[in-house]
């Protein structure tokens, strides 16, 4: 079935009955949904949403001549070993004027075993592109939202086969990690007077360029790290790391926030 067929299967569907569609994340190996390597391998079901994600393991494979049972030849691999079974990630930031256009009802993101800064930065990304575009069809441009996406780690980005039925880029053969120049700095808890309390989520050190992600906004707001206040004592401190659980820090934010927003940090 082609594009131009489930849209047409969209128009005339009935009034009372929703469509949705997959836009972002990890394609699951088992691309109708069945994946029993979690459930065979960490004793985790992936139909029951606890997927540990085995396809994106590294693994050792062999082939066995049929003839020759137990005499094991080792498939060609590097040191790390071969992620056969790991797929690139979704992302049709790029279709939203198509997927828009077709009467999609709901669009879902992918968000197991994904950090808040993941979800924040993906899930803010596409609400904007989306209410951009329906603000100003003509005007679309993808490239902003992508720049946004690519502040995540991902691996690398396919469209799967919304474009192209043969496509083959969705394979992601080496297991590399991508975009790799921003992490999780620490989420908002509460503010003190004229300062703002985070929860770190790695270190903070005077001096580092912060971003705040803005909910309903595309663009984020980028400060420098001047101060930092020990949580306890309240006496300056030049730096800060995670050493313990919900480790928090007091530090002055250039705009007002609130509770649960996130703040990136650039490497």
């Amino acid at each position: 079935m082609n594009k131009e067929q489930i849209k047409e299967l969209i128009k005339n569907k009935p009034e009372d009955l929703e469509v949705e569609m997959f836009i972002h994340g990890a394609i699951c190996f088992g691309y109708s949904g069945r994946c029993f390597l979690s459930d065979f391998l960490a004793g985790r079901s992936a139909n029951l949403g606890d997927c540990a994600q085995s396809c994106r393991w590294a693994y050792n494979v062999y082939v066995e001549e049929k003839n020759k049972p137990g005499n094991l030849m080792p498939v060609e691999h590097d040191d790390k070993g071969t992620y056969i079974f790991s797929s690139k990630d979704m992302c049709l930031i790029k279709e939203i004027p198509e997927i828009v256009e077709m009467g999609v009802d709901s669009l879902k993101i992918e968000g197991r075993l994904k950090t808040e800064y993941y979800l924040a930065s993906v899930v803010n990304t596409y609400r904007n592109a989306i209410d951009d575009y329906i603000k100003d069809p003509r005007n679309y441009d993808y490239t902003k939202y992508l720049k946004e996406i690519e502040k995540t780690k991902t691996r690398g980005l396919t469209t799967f086969y919304f474009n192209d039925r043969n496509n083959k880029d969705f394979q992601e053969y080496e297991g590399k990690q991508y975009n790799l120049e921003y992490e999780f700095g620490g989420k908002i808890i509460d503010s003190e007077n004229d300062k703002t309390i985070i929860e770190i989520k790695n270190k903070l050190t005077i001096g580092d360029e912060l971003e705040i992600i803005i909910p309903g906004k595309i663009k984020p707001e980028k400060f420098i790290i001047e101060e930092l206040w020990d949580i306890e004592t309240d006496e300056k401190i030049s730096t800060i790391n995670p050493g313990k659980a919900k480790q928090k820090v007091k530090l002055k934010l250039p705009i007002s926030v609130e509770k649960g927003w996130i703040i990136r940090r650039k490497k």
